[in-house]
């Protein structure tokens, strides 16, 4: 048993020495929510969502803008008329214009593309604010797993030293063999603890990484933030103007005006459409391209004419377009009253978690402060003879648990408190 603990030990020693290199680099929570927001790759599809959004605008507003057109064609000729060969040349240059006056369908589709982006880039926002709340939570993990690591090789350095005493009890025969063998098996069990934590630790380290969208075998090292700047508990809300106020929540409202306005572009598709075209075309009978430009206003053509075309029958088409836009639109209402339904539960169920957070933080404390004291009288007991070493090791396992606690408690309510925030669209 003894080679056994002795290897647990070692191990552990390799382990504590290695938890942070000298190459780590040490990062407070701002530092990390700039990180994330510059390399975070959610938030990097998010944005180039927007910029696709902005080319739908673009290519709505194509529909309604002039278009302009111009060309060239060069002709070489040869009729052959009763055995005499006739050869020909010339060129023919042409510019034409076409617009648009009316037609309802791209104006309302550009109406719909204008809120499309608009939903877009509040949703941009709302995935700015996760992100950051996913590094907060991140940040925070890290800390309670490097805490909880901390508290518990303390465990590891105590159990060490009352194994020494024991030992030396043990050689004074004021101690049992019981006693010592007890005392063993506790710091195997501590330093198998060390070891969980550790790994705990380092896996929360890869968590914050992937989070900040960087590499994750990337060292870290977070810093505790100072108590003045932790996070805010928001007691006093008003929660219909909070699911208002939610940038998700006015997504969905600007995608719901969207599908009306998808909607009467599919109408529109009953509705006359009414356009406008002009040309200028003008030839000369060699290749050079300057004659074109000799005499513009000898030997052309021109043309200007207005359309007006009412669509009579288009095989359904747009009764089509116009029940799967219906349908889209009902769509959109469920999911933004189902969006507010899940809004609502969102903040409710992160209030009662900072709340349930901040309690849990005073009773650990209370806890913590019991633990100790009952430590400190186990000890004395045990070295007056007057306890035997179960009871000490349970009150040093009460204490080790009761220093876990707070910490676990500490860190969950500022996640809690984080969580409300962004449920609050704060």
């Amino acid at each position: 048993m003894g080679a056994a603990l002795a290897c647990v030990a070692l191990v552990c020693t390799v382990l504590t020495v290695s938890v942070l290199p000298a190459r780590a680099r040490v990062y407070t929570l701002e530092e990390c929510i700039d990180v994330a927001l510059t390399e975070n790759t959610t938030l990097a599809r998010a944005r180039e969502d927007l910029r696709g959004a902005d080319a739908d605008v673009m290519s709505g507003w194509s529909g309604v803008l002039p278009h302009v057109s111009a060309g060239a064609i060069a002709s070489d000729n040869l009729a052959v008329i009763d055995g005499v060969d006739i050869k020909s040349e010339g060129l023919t240059g042409s510019i034409g214009l076409s617009q648009t006056l009316f037609d309802g369908s791209t104006f309302a589709r550009i109406a719909g593309a204008h809120r499309g982006r608009t939903a877009t880039k509040l949703s941009l926002e709302f995935t700015r604010r996760e992100i950051v709340f996913e590094t907060k939570r991140a940040y925070y993990s890290l800390l309670r797993a490097v805490q909880l690591r901390d508290v518990q090789e303390e465990a590891v350095d105590l159990v060490r030293e009352q194994l020494r005493k024991t030992r030396s009890l043990f050689d004074l025969g004021s101690a049992s063999k019981s006693d010592l063998l007890k005392a063993q098996v506790q710091i195997g069990e501590a330093e198998l603890a060390f070891i969980a934590t550790d790994k705990a630790a380092e896996i929360a380290r890869a968590g914050l990484a992937l989070s900040l969208g960087i590499d994750v075998t990337t060292e870290i090292e977070a810093v505790d933030p100072p108590e003045d700047s932790l996070e805010e508990e928001v007691t006093d809300f008003d929660i219909e103007a909070a699911i208002s106020s939610r940038p998700d929540i006015k997504s969905w409202e600007e995608l719901l005006v969207a599908a009306r306005r998808s909607l009467l572009a599919s109408q529109a598709g009953w509705w006359p459409e009414l356009n406008l075209s002009m040309s200028y075309s003008r030839g000369v009978g060699s290749h050079w391209l300057g004659d074109l430009f000799e005499d513009p206003r000898q030997n052309y053509t021109r043309s200007t004419s207005v359309s007006l075309s009412l669509p009579i029958f288009n095989g359904l088409a747009t009764k089509a377009s116009v029940d799967g836009s219906r349908s889209s639109l009902r769509s959109y209402e469920i999911s933004l009253r189902n969006a507010r339904l899940l809004a609502a539960y969102e903040i409710e169920s992160a209030r009662l978690s900072a709340e349930e957070g901040r309690r849990s933080v005073e009773v650990a404390g209370q806890s913590v402060l019991q633990a100790e004291e009952d430590l400190r009288v186990s000890e004395e007991r045990f070295r007056l003879r007057a306890a035997s070493m179960l009871e000490l090791i349970d009150a040093r396992v009460a204490y080790s648990r009761a220093r876990a606690g707070l910490v676990d408690a500490r860190f969950n309510y500022e996640i809690a408190k984080a969580e409300l925030k962004l449920a609050l669209g704060l």
